[in-house]
């Protein structure tokens, strides 16, 4: 079986299987509906980072409205927001002092490789930071957050 990295770890929109994701806001707009932007838009690098690190899990154990690492926007209530954001700080420990490497995927056919990233932990600092922020921001203007990994 062959390695494949992605390189550059950060790039914009990489090949599958490597993962992307995005977080924002939400909140009621005057007319009664759901209104949402992006903040935040997270690279492959800070994605399996995420992953990889046990992050999005730890989100997942959260009273979130759906489930971390299919795919879909899941909501982050706003009672949420600073249990979320120190699960981002604890998570800005792990950036520290260490060299990390994860699997983003296997493909079988046709011909079997085993797709790898070298996690960039400046980039990946700097994504924890906004996240934080991001939360910290919605939960000061009452509103909710929402992130799709």
């Amino acid at each position: 079986m062959r390695t494949v990295y992605l390189q550059p770890p950060n790039q914009a929109d990489p090949p599958s299987p490597y993962r992307t994701g995005e977080a924002g806001r939400i909140w009621l707009s005057e007319a009664g509906g759901l209104e949402t932007d992006v903040r935040v838009q997270l690279s492959a690098n800070s994605t399996h980072a995420l992953i990889g690190h046990g992050v999005v899990e730890e989100l997942n154990q959260l009273p979130l409205e759906g489930r971390l690492g299919e795919g879909h926007q899941v909501v982050l209530p706003p009672a949420v927001l600073d249990a979320a954001a120190r699960v981002f700080s604890e998570a800005d420990r792990n950036t520290y002092g260490g060299s990390w490497e994860f699997v983003a995927g296997v493909v079988a056919s046709p011909q079997p490789a085993e797709y790898r990233l070298r996690i960039d932990n400046r980039e990946y600092q700097v994504t924890l930071a906004r996240l934080r922020y991001l939360l910290s921001m919605a939960s000061r203007e009452g509103h909710a957050a929402w992130l799709r990994i």
